[in-house]
């Protein structure tokens, strides 16, 4: 009896887990398409995602799928007008420096100097989302949403 309660709470867990990756993956998607269609300016777009986020979700792609929703828990983005930003990462250090947005192959890209791995890739946006979409060139997808 307890091995098949025991059973039948993994495969609970294990469930609710795939609900969360699908919600996740569809917000991305729906973002892509969202921000598309939105036909952004470096000047509109710059403007636009001026805000604070907290860091929601992770994807990638390549000998393998792997996503997740904890392993940058409690990060959080600060992009300001200033084209300062202050990448708050949680319990360990804290990345501050310039960003500004350059044309990419795709669409855009945020330009950070010092460098922040979970702020690389094209920069999807449609309120209240901001994803960092790398899976194109084999990196991740990491998925903020604005506070």
């Amino acid at each position: 009896m307890r091995i098949q309660l025991l059973f039948g709470l993994a495969l609970l867990l294990a469930s609710c887990r795939k609900d969360t990756t699908d919600r996740y993956n569809e917000i991305i998607n729906d973002t892509m398409e969202c921000s598309w269609d939105a036909g952004w300016s470096v000047n509109t777009l710059g403007d636009a995602i001026v805000g604070t986020y907290e860091w929601r979700f992770v994807r990638a792609y390549g000998f393998g799928e792997y996503s997740s929703d904890s392993d940058f828990k409690n990060w959080t983005l600060e992009l300001k007008a200033d084209s300062t930003f202050i990448l708050n990462q949680a319990d360990s250090a804290t990345v501050q420096g310039q960003w500004s947005l350059s044309n990419s192959w795709l669409s855009f890209m945020l330009d950070c100097q010092p460098p922040a791995s979970t702020l690389w890739g094209d920069v999807l946006y449609c309120e209240p989302y901001l994803v960092f979409y790398s899976s194109p060139a084999d990196g991740p997808d990491h998925l903020y949403e604005r506070q």
